[in-house]
């Protein structure tokens, strides 16, 4: 599922990347306000939707015996992978800082593939919260490094990917291969080079603030910003 919010697809386009157990249709109605800052500013957006449904009930193991747990009870709830290969909806390990396979992964990042060879427009913004900024910071190595190649936009479609928003989002810790033959160990060490905004919580647990400085220090030419209580934004046209 794809939302377009926006006038025409002529103009620039920001690609919006929901969170973990979200959809496309709750983030847009989470980020109206944002929306209508964007499109002032000349922009559209595209509301992207997982390709994985969470399972609405999950199986665990209490005092031996197997029981069913509801997983939050959201209908339609979607990730762009999960963390678990037997339980899709365990997302358990999604803050530990070690790395892991992402499971499903390979379908997202073909369905921006695809989302990025349809778009008119030479140039885009990718825009992710939560688990859709982990999303995010995977696309921006893959971006960097399609746009480190001669005539890249014309080989790779992520090279239209020239700077990223990333909010309450965490390092990827992903280890394996991502698309194109590019394995994640591949990018270790290196900075990732297009433009990027990153909004960071305050009050949030130590594990989850050490998470996000170790994603901001990954990008090279960043900018951020902290918020308490509700997200606050900076948008810039140039």
């Amino acid at each position: 599922m794809t939302l377009m919010v926006g006038t025409t697809s002529k103009r620039r386009t920001v690609l919006m990347i929901h969170g973990w157990a979200q959809n496309a249709y709750v983030m847009q109605s989470r980020t109206k306000k944002l929306h209508k800052r964007i499109s002032e500013l000349g922009y559209d957006c595209m509301y992207l939707e997982a390709p994985h449904l969470l399972p609405m009930t999950s199986m665990v193991e209490v005092d031996g015996e197997m029981v069913e747990v509801t997983n939050g009870g959201r209908e339609n709830a979607k990730a762009w992978f999960m963390y678990s290969e037997k339980d899709p909806s365990d997302a358990s390990m999604a803050l530990q800082e070690t790395p892991m396979e992402y499971f499903g992964l390979d379908a997202s990042i073909s369905m921006i593939k695809d989302c990025l060879c349809k778009l008119e427009t030479e140039s885009c913004t990718i825009f992710g919260f939560s688990q859709g900024a982990a999303f995010v910071h995977i696309l921006s190595i893959l971006a960097s490094t399609a746009r480190m190649k001669p005539n890249c936009k014309h080989l790779s479609p992520f090279a239209k990917i020239d700077s990223a928003i990333l909010v309450s989002g965490f390092a990827s810790m992903h280890q394996g291969c991502m698309t194109d033959n590019l394995q994640a160990t591949d990018c270790e060490g290196s900075l990732i080079t297009i433009r990027s905004l990153h909004i960071i919580g305050e009050g949030i647990r130590p594990s989850q603030n050490r998470m996000e400085k170790n994603l901001l220090l990954s990008m090279q030419n960043r900018n951020y910003t902290s918020t308490k209580k509700v997200i606050s934004y900076r948008t810039t046209k140039q």
